[in-house]
């Protein structure tokens, strides 16, 4: 195993655990601020191999292995804070997770508190993107699209587009990404678009029809792009960027369906990955990232990974936390609560079908990894 290899797979664990142990902290924090009781929270997960609690006069007692101190001994209820044998990501152990009779417990909570513990680890993980975002523009982004080529008697050489402009905005719209110009062209089929670039210190507006049928391998256009990176932003510019990017990325995925719909996107390109796809596109950032001497493309995985790990948690699903927050909305819409017996029962089986699913996508990528072995 190369160098690079152990390097990237250091870079995985820390990426993966970090992102996981940020979604549990949002949980965690959020549930001690509402006065819900947090029996245990966890960097890793368990066997237990060493842990921290308070006792009744506020000193720290150590707490080996699995053996868990009785309230009675610590004078109440208290939080053992652990360190656990898989290092990897972290749990939160709230009482009373799905039995509404235990006092204090997340089930027998006012519903808007449920909610807003159910949300805060997608919360802290779009907050945790955005800062990163931030960073990344502030140190360098590819953040600017290039006429890398024209080809002749295409409706961009007949507009007067040239190698090297600078395209920064379609109809009024600036453009930041390769994508950005490729949506734009395929919205504006057979219709006129206008393109503000820059070429050397002035600023041009350019009229483009995309075609509706072009040979193979030139595009509606007929333009080859690329991104430059961008490393002159100050804070407040970064600021405002990072504020785009997570705008723009909960557009690509509102606007996926329809973009699938008129093939603009491969459907083979958007096979679901697990943590072996993972580690793959970590490898890949990190070479890349040694390759041009630049951090961005591993905190455009952080990033990227992050938002993903938000909005999926959010989804409508049994087991995962978009699920449980659909019990409490229908509970109030019901109002009277569901059996907690048959919502853990339906959690549990969606839990089993996630598990399953995750064997299907970690063996697809073990036969079919998207990076070349």
């Amino acid at each position: 195993m190369s160098l690079t290899s152990v390097g990237s797979f250091f870079v995985f664990v820390v990426v993966l655990s970090g992102l996981v142990f940020v979604h549990e902290l949002g949980h965690f924090l959020v549930a001690k601020r509402l006065g819900i009781h947090i029996e245990e929270f966890g960097f890793g997960y368990p066997p237990r191999l060493i842990g921290v609690v308070r006792d009744a006069q506020g000193r720290w007692r150590l707490v080996v292995g699995r053996k868990t101190p009785k309230p009675a001994e610590l004078g109440g209820p208290r939080t053992i804070y652990s360190l656990n044998a898989i290092p990897v990501g972290g749990f939160v152990r709230p009482v009373g997770e799905d039995d509404p009779l235990v006092p204090g417990g997340l089930s027998a909570a006012p519903k808007r508190h449920r909610i807003a513990v159910l949300a805060a680890g997608s919360t802290f993980n779009l907050l945790l993107a955005f800062l990163v975002f931030v960073v990344g523009f502030r140190v360098g982004w590819p953040d600017r699209v290039v006429i890398n080529t024209v080809v002749a008697g295409t409706p961009a050489a007949q507009a007067g587009l040239r190698a090297e402009d600078v395209v920064l905005a379609v109809n009024g719209s600036e453009i930041h990404y390769t994508t950005q110009l490729s949506a734009a062209t395929y919205g504006h089929l057979g219709e006129p678009m206008r393109i503000l670039i820059q070429r050397g210190a002035e600023q041009l507006t350019l009229t483009v029809t995309p075609r509706e049928e072009w040979p193979a391998n030139e595009g509606p256009m007929g333009v080859e792009m690329r991104s430059d990176i961008v490393t002159n932003y100050g804070w407040p510019q970064a600021i405002s960027r990072a504020g785009q990017e997570m705008y723009y990325q909960f557009q690509v995925l509102f606007e996926l369906p329809a973009r699938i719909f008129r093939h603009e996107i491969p459907l083979e390109t958007l096979r679901p990955i697990g943590v072996v796809g993972l580690n793959d596109l970590t490898r890949e950032a990190v070479t890349t990232a040694q390759e041009i001497n630049q951090w961005f493309p591993v905190l455009q995985l952080i990033g990227l990974v992050s938002v993903a790990l938000a909005t999926t948690n959010l989804l409508p699903l049994p087991a995962l936390d978009g699920g449980r927050i659909l019990f409490v909305l229908i509970e109030a819409l019901r109002g009277r609560r569901l059996d907690p017996a048959r919502e853990g029962m339906v959690h549990l089986i969606g839990m089993l079908m996630l598990l399953a699913l995750m064997v299907v996508i970690t063996y697809q990528d073990i036969i079919n990894p998207i990076f070349p072995r």
